[in-house]
């Protein structure tokens, strides 16, 4: 099986949602959600972006596993300025 079907199926497991709410949810049919899942298949990219929003993730977590921490990124951007200014300020000494 997929890992983007195994990552849904946890989600689903922590939501206590069934396969049949998650159907129901992204307007798709029971059977086509177990086509998709039997045949390892995955969804195109609106009804994986439905998958996600119900699931409240991200697609890019549920194809990759990984997540794109933002709030990290603002950390190390204000570091870096943080850093700049510091220069700034002693090269203005």
């Amino acid at each position: 099986m997929l890992d983007f079907w195994i990552r849904v199926k946890r989600k689903l497991e922590f939501k206590e949602l069934s396969q049949r709410d998650l159907a129901i949810k992204i307007n798709e049919s029971y059977n086509t959600l177990q086509s998709w899942i039997n045949r390892d298949r995955l969804p195109d990219a609106e009804q994986a972006v439905k998958i996600a929003e119900v699931l409240n993730t991200s697609v890019e977590f549920l194809v990759t596993g990984k997540t794109n921490n933002i709030k990290n990124d603002h950390k190390k951007t204000i570091k870096l300025l943080e850093e700049a200014i510091s220069r700034l300020q002693n090269n203005m000494l």
